[in-house]
């Protein structure tokens, strides 16, 4: 599993691209908990403008250390898997796996 490290009120953002068979999944732990969110490129567009109404198609919007998601992503080309680290004192460490 790879290691990132994210800042205090940062994120990272990784670049995929969507599988013949559309299905994908990944499972991160965090010392601390984490947003994530599964986008298109125009969502993470709109989430680094600073909406709150990007369109996402996975992920736990709702902060966790541990998350597991398998999904069939409707739709071809690239998508982001985007780490937000909402805390605004620590930084966070994360282990990550994705497959497809």
């Amino acid at each position: 599993m790879p290691r990132l490290r994210i800042g205090p009120d940062e994120n990272t953002r990784l670049r995929y691209s969507v599988p013949d068979s559309g299905l994908v999944e990944f499972e991160l732990e965090a010392d601390h908990p984490v947003k994530t969110y599964i986008v298109r490129p125009r969502g993470l567009e709109l989430f680094d403008q600073g909406s709150s109404t990007f369109k996402y198609y996975g992920g736990f919007p709702e902060e966790r250390k541990k998350q597991a998601q398998e999904l069939r992503l409707p739709f071809e080309g690239p998508w982001y898997l985007l780490i937000v680290n909402p805390d605004k004192g620590h930084s966070v460490s994360v282990n990550l796996e994705v497959r497809y």
